[in-house]
C-alpha cells in the first residue's frame, strides 16, 4: 500500500519537473525568438559588398553633381570664396583727396530759403580789341541825299553868310529843319560840344573814320563814350551858325588820321 503510494507521488512529481522543462524551453524559444527580431531591427542586413560598393559611387557622383552645380551657379566673374583676399590697394594722395571730396555730405539749404539768383558776369572786352563791329558799308544821315554845297578840297569858295571866300572844309546836305540825324556806320561817340561856327556838333568814330555831325539841335541825343549803332539816330537838323544864310541842311565832316576828307567820296567808299 505504501509503496503504490510512493510509486504515485514520484509519477507526479517527474510530471512536475516535465512540465517545467517544457514551459523553460518554451521560454528559451520565445525569448530567441524576440531577440532575433529585435537584433534584425538593429543591426543592418548583411549585403553583397559589390552592391555597397555601388551605392558608395552613386552617392558619390550625387554629390559631385551638387558641387558642380554650385560652381556653375557662380558668377564666372566673381572671385571664389575659398581664394585668399588681396590686399586693398593703397590710394594715392589724390584717389584720398578724391574720396574724402565724395564722402563730404552736400550742404543742404533750408526748406523755403530762396535760392540766390546766379549773376552773369559782364563780357570782357578785351583791352586791344574793337569796342564794336565796323560797318563795311556806310549810309547817309538823312534822307535827301541831296548835295547843297560841296567839299572844296582846300580851294576857297564864297560864303553869303560871311560875305568873304573861304575853305569848306564839309559837306553840306540838304534837309528839313527838325529832320533826324542817324549815324552813317557803327561807332563810338568821342565828344559833342558846341562851336561858335558849326553849331552842337557830336563827333563819332566810325572805323578809321572821324564825322562830325555838325548844326544840331541843342539836346544831344548820345553821349561821350556811347556805342551807337548804323541809323541810330544821334540828332536833328537845326542851324549852322557860320552858315545862317544858307537852306536848312547837315553839315558833314571827314577827317582820317586828323586829314580833311570828301565825305561824299567817304559816304560812296571812293576813299
Amino acid at each position: 500500500m505504501n509503496g503504490k503510494r510512493f510509486s504515485n507521488e514520484k509519477a507526479r512529481r517527474n510530471g512536475f519537473y516535465l512540465a517545467l522543462a517544457v514551459c523553460l524551453v518554451a521560454v528559451g524559444v520565445a525569448a530567441w525568438s524576440t531577440y532575433d527580431a529585435v537584433n534584425g531591427v538593429v543591426e543592418p542586413a548583411y549585403t553583397d559588398p559589390g552592391s555597397s560598393q555601388l551605392f558608395q559611387q552613386q552617392a558619390e557622383d550625387v554629390r559631385s553633381g551638387q558641387e558642380e552645380g554650385a560652381v556653375e551657379d557662380q558668377d564666372p566673374e566673381e572671385p571664389a570664396a575659398a581664394q585668399e583676399a588681396s590686399p586693398a590697394p593703397t590710394p594715392t594722395p589724390d584717389a584720398r583727396e578724391t574720396a574724402g571730396a565724395a564722402s563730404q555730405p552736400e550742404e543742404v539749404q533750408p526748406t523755403g530759403t530762396p535760392q540766390p539768383a546766379a549773376t552773369e558776369e559782364p563780357e570782357q572786352v578785351p583791352a586791344n580789341g574793337p569796342l564794336y563791329a565796323i560797318s563795311t558799308q556806310l549810309s547817309w544821315p538823312v534822307e535827301s541825299q541831296e548835295t547843297q554845297k560841296a567839299y572844296s578840297a582846300g580851294a576857297p569858295v564864297y560864303s553869303e553868310t560871311m560875305k568873304d571866300w573861304r575853305i569848306h572844309a564839309g559837306l553840306d546836305l540838304a534837309a528839313q529843319s527838325g529832320e533826324t540825324v542817324t549815324a552813317c556806320g557803327n561807332g563810338m561817340v568821342l565828344s559833342t560840344y558846341t562851336d561858335p561856327m558849326l553849331g552842337n556838333v557830336v563827333v563819332i568814330q566810325h572805323g578809321e573814320y572821324d564825322f562830325s555831325y555838325c548844326g544840331l539841335g541843342e539836346n544831344f541825343q548820345v553821349a561821350e563814350g556811347d556805342i551807337v549803332t548804323q541809323g541810330q539816330a544821334v540828332g536833328t537838323v537845326a542851324a549852322v551858325p557860320g552858315e545862317s544864310a544858307d537852306a536848312p541842311h547837315l553839315h558833314l565832316e571827314v577827317q582820317r588820321d586828323g586829314v580833311y576828307l570828301d565825305p561824299e567820296a567817304v559816304l560812296k567808299g571812293s576813299l
